[in-house]
């Protein structure tokens, strides 16, 4: 009887502490829509995909479903529909409990969205676009100058699309090809420059 008591007492938070806390896995893959609007009619200038695993554990989502969901939205830069986030949020709300009366240890659900956006999210990587508060002069000056300084490239073989309108780029054709190796029709490079002085498909900064 006191070898038993002994042993309880000795290491009493043993179980928990061999037990990782269970979690649920939401895989969301968000693709934004950039969309120009200011002509009559609103023009595609391109998409951004962005493909995050966010971990949360069962507990959060049992209690507050919709914050931990409203969270993950806002930190991926993604507007989304009250109905959406809520629909989500039910969802990982019923994984959770579920996961927690079967014994589940780990689980993952998966959420794609289409955003409509004006312009490239802010990640929130600390972009240094607006330091100084001088965004719009600079990103006048870069475009002025990336636009003779960027390195014109003779498109070889059929079958590659601009990234920002999707449309082929001809075989044969000049096209403008970014430092970081991404290749565009001049004009939309051009036009993409004028509103952020990033890459589209990688988001390197011209400096």
């Amino acid at each position: 009887m006191s070898g038993d008591n002994s042993s309880s007492s000795r290491d009493p938070h043993i179980g928990s502490l061999s037990s990782p806390t269970p979690m649920l896995e939401i895989e969301l893959r968000a693709t934004f829509i950039i969309v120009d609007r200011n002509g009559e009619v609103p023009v595609e200038l391109g998409r951004i995909i962005s493909h995050v695993i966010h971990k949360f554990p069962l507990e959060d989502l049992i209690n507050d479903a919709n914050g931990a969901v409203s969270d993950m939205f806002d930190s991926m830069r993604i507007p989304v529909q009250p109905s959406k986030l809520e629909e989500v949020a039910a969802s990982a709300f019923r994984l959770a409990v579920a996961a927690r009366d079967g014994g589940s240890k780990v689980l993952r659900m998966r959420v794609k969205v289409d955003a409509v956006v004006d312009e490239v999210p802010d990640f929130g990587n600390h972009d240094t676009d607006d330091e100084n508060g001088n965004e719009d002069e600079e990103t006048a000056t870069t475009t002025d100058t990336a636009a003779e300084n960027l390195a014109k490239v003779m498109v070889e073989g059929s079958g590659k699309d601009c990234p920002i309108c999707l449309e082929e780029l001809a075989e044969g054709s000049e096209a403008v090809c970014m430092p970081c190796l991404h290749v565009f029709h001049d004009p939309c490079i051009v036009a993409w420059l004028n509103k952020k002085k990033r890459c589209p498909c990688c988001r390197f900064k011209l400096s």
